[in-house]
């Protein structure tokens, strides 16, 4: 098991807060969606779509993702955190910028406060994109995971600062191209280059060690690496300079090919795994990566013109964009937050007494009752939201939504626990 240096409490203490902060929003988006469900029927380009996707993608996704790099970084560089400082800074500035953001979109004041809000969250990215780079600045340790972290830092920041043009925009309006071409971009860099990159780059470390998977053929990982960042960087450069986004199909498979790599490099790495039976938070990890299909397999049905009405055209595309951040993402935070989380406070907790007293183990800091029920609540929720997405059903948008709010609600008793946990030693 890979040990984070945790003698610096104030990491230790960022680490926790973003936990903490993230299981908040993640309840707050449960509850947005039941208020706003009849948002998802119709354009995506809605104040309240928007103002639910950015707390998703940056108070929810990004910033628990933020804290497990603070776990992971120092492990796989054996460097220390340049700055705990700085990662408090960017911790603040990304979460007053999300707030403000989901503010500004939910009541669609598009003049100072959302050029405000997106000033505030380019200038966290920063602050976070500096603090990796002068941490990783003289490493030794040079591995794929490494790269992949470092490329998706590198596109969230460029994300975050195409963000801070649109916002600009409303009301200058000096970008060459109208405003969805730009927003088509910023959704695009965010997705792939931020988190699937980093996703593939965490997960190909972490999820082999809790597999107990025989030693990983790490070429699939690299190809992953230079396939979706290739792509990238190509559909960008032939949309900004060639007007080629028509064409981002051909650079979307090159994409493609490379998250399909790392899908393998999964499927070896469960089918080498010691572990026979897949704990509950493991179950969450394997139906993530099923559930990753889904979008893929709706992108094809749309990209080969099987879908000639408009109005379903645009539900589908809602649901592909639904399925990445819940379907895939979430599903697979929701499971690997109590194998990291967990291990983090336990560490922190018994690390210097391990061996010298009975402690409890890292699995006994949380419910695995709650975490179980949360698994099939999501699994609802996330199913009957998708369906209500894709008929426009705007009653079983709400249905599943509520149930979204139960299983936030559980989540967030799980992780509380966990963050709260009182030291408990029993001499022997």
């Amino acid at each position: 098991m890979l040990k984070p240096d945790l003698k610096d409490n104030f990491i230790y203490m960022n680490i926790v807060a973003n936990y903490l902060t993230a299981a908040i929003f993640f309840f707050a988006i449960s509850v947005l969606l039941w208020l706003a469900g009849d948002a998802l029927v119709g354009h995506y380009f809605h104040p309240k779509v928007l103002a639910i996707t950015h707390i998703t993608t940056l108070g929810w996704i990004s910033t628990i993702i933020i804290g497990s790099l603070y776990q992971l970084v120092p492990v796989i560089s054996n460097k220390k955190i340049h700055s705990p400082q700085m990662a408090l800074l960017s911790f603040i500035l990304i979460i007053v910028g999300t707030g403000l953001l989901a503010y500004a979109f939910w009541t669609f004041n598009t003049g100072r406060a959302i050029q405000v809000a997106a000033g505030i969250l380019l200038a966290g990215v920063t602050v976070l994109l500096i603090n990796m780079l002068l941490t990783l600045k003289d490493t030794e340790e040079k591995n794929p995971e490494m790269d992949l972290i470092l490329s998706s830092l590198l596109w969230f920041w460029l994300t975050a600062f195409i963000g801070t043009l649109l916002a600009f925009n409303f009301e200058f309006v000096f970008l060459p191209k109208e405003h969805l071409f730009y927003l088509r971009l910023h959704a695009h860099i965010g997705i792939i280059g931020w988190f699937i990159c980093l996703i593939i780059g965490v997960a190909s470390k972490l999820l082999p060690m809790f597999l107990l998977s025989s030693k990983p053929d790490l070429r699939f990982i690299r190809y992953s690496y230079f396939s979706i960042n290739i792509g990238l960087l190509l559909f960008l450069i032939d949309a900004l300079f060639f007007g080629g986004i028509t064409r981002s199909e051909i650079y979307i498979l090159v994409v493609v090919s490379g998250i399909v790599s790392f899908l393998v490099f999964i499927a070896k790495a469960f089918k080498t795994s010691a572990r026979k039976k897949l704990d509950i938070n493991l179950k969450h990890s394997y139906a993530a990566f099923i559930f990753f299909m889904i979008p893929i397999l709706i992108w094809v049905i749309l990209k080969l013109g099987f879908v000639t009405d408009a109005a379903l055209n645009l539900q589908l595309t809602t649901a592909v964009a639904f399925s990445i951040l819940f379907g895939f993402i979430t599903f697979l935070i929701l499971g690997q937050t109590f194998k990291n989380l967990a291990f983090i406070v336990w560490l922190k907790a018994y690390q210097e007494v391990s061996g010298k007293s009975k402690t409890p183990l890292p699995k006994d800091l949380y419910s695995e009752k709650l975490t179980r029920a949360q698994f099939y609540g999501f699994l609802a929720s996330f199913s009957i939201i998708l369906t209500g997405i894709i008929l426009s059903a705007k009653t079983l948008i709400q249905v599943g939504s509520g149930i979204l709010i139960l299983t936030a609600i559980l989540y967030n008793i799980n992780v509380f626990k966990i963050a709260f946990h009182k030291r408990n030693i029993t001499t022997p």
